[in-house]
C-alpha cells in the first residue's frame, strides 16, 4: 500500500511540476482539476453523466464476454475451431473501435442498443485471444488422473478445469473493462448526447482544459474504485489458495 500511494504521490508531483512550466490554461495543475471536479460534482453535473456511463461500461463488459470468453474456450480446446476462427479475431481485433461504432450506428440507430453493440464488438476479439492463449496452457495431464480417480464431469469441471481456467478469465475481465471503458467514452464523443465522453467532447470545443483533466480525473478514479474496490476483493476470494511467491 505505502508503494501504491508513494507512486500516486510521485506522478501527482510531476503533473504539478509540469504545470508550473507550462501556460495555465494549456495544462492546469491537479489542485485546479480537483477543485474543477468538485465544483461538476457540486452542482450535479458528474452524477448523471457518470451514472450513463457506467451502464453503457456494463453492458458493454456483458456483450464482450458472453462473446469472446465462449469464442475462447473453444478455439483453446478444438483445434479445428482454431484454424478456422484464429483469422477472425485477428481481424476483429484491428478493425478501429471508430469503425465499429460508426457501422453500429448507421445499422442500428442512434441509440443505446447500438452504443452498447459497438462497445461489446470492439472489446470482444481482445478477451477471445486473452482466453485462448490461456486455455492452451491447461493441463490435459490432470483430467486424465483425475478420470483414474474416478471423479465425474461435473467435479473435473469444477475441481480441476476451472481452477486453471478463472485467472485467465479474471485477467480479461480486467482487460475488457479497460478497453469497454475506453470505447465508451469514444462512443459517447461521436455519437451521444450524454455521458463522460459527451461532456469531454464539449469541453474540448470550448478549449477548457480545466474541465477536461476534471473529467479525465473523474474516470479515472472511478476506474481505480472499481479495480480496487470490486475485482481485486473478488479475486482475492477466488485465489486465496494459491500461495504468494516473492522474489
Amino acid at each position: 500500500m505505502s508503494l501504491r500511494l508513494a507512486s500516486v504521490a510521485g506522478a501527482l508531483l510531476l503533473w504539478w511540476l509540469v504545470s508550473l512550466i507550462m501556460p495555465a490554461n494549456l495544462l492546469p495543475g491537479p489542485v485546479i482539476a480537483t477543485v474543477t471536479l468538485a465544483k461538476n460534482i457540486a452542482e450535479g453535473d458528474v452524477l448523471p453523466h457518470l451514472a450513463i456511463t457506467l451502464l453503457r461500461v456494463t453492458g458493454g463488459l456483458a456483450l464482450a464476454m458472453a462473446i469472446g470468453v465462449p469464442i475462447g474456450i473453444f478455439m483453446g480446446i478444438n483445434q479445428r475451431a482454431e484454424k478456422v476462427l484464429d483469422i477472425w479475431v485477428m481481424v476483429g481485433l484491428t478493425v478501429p473501435s471508430l469503425c465499429y461504432a460508426i457501422i453500429c450506428f448507421i445499422l442500428i440507430g442512434l441509440n443505446e442498443a447500438a452504443t452498447i453493440a459497438a462497445i461489446g464488438l470492439t472489446a470482444a476479439p481482445s478477451i477471445a485471444i486473452n482466453l485462448w492463449e490461456g486455455v492452451k496452457t491447461i493441463d490435459f495431464k490432470l483430467v486424465e488422473m483425475a478420470r483414474i480417480f474416478e471423479s465425474g464431469r461435473t467435479r473435473i469441471l469444477a475441481r480441476v478445469l476451472l481452477p486453471q481456467v478463472m485467472p485467465y478469465v479474471m485477467a480479461s475481465v480486467r482487460m475488457g473493462l479497460g478497453i469497454v471503458w475506453k470505447i465508451a467514452v469514444l462512443v459517447e464523443l461521436i455519437g451521444r448526447p450524454n455521458g463522460v465522453g459527451f461532456k469531454l467532447f464539449y469541453w474540448y470545443q470550448l478549449a477548457d482544459m480545466a474541465q477536461v483533466l476534471a473529467w479525465t480525473l473523474l474516470f479515472t478514479l472511478v476506474m481505480l474504485a472499481i479495480e480496487l474496490g470490486i475485482l481485486k476483493q473478488i479475486e482475492r476470494r477466488l485465489f486465496g489458495w494459491r500461495p504468494r511467491i516473492g522474489l
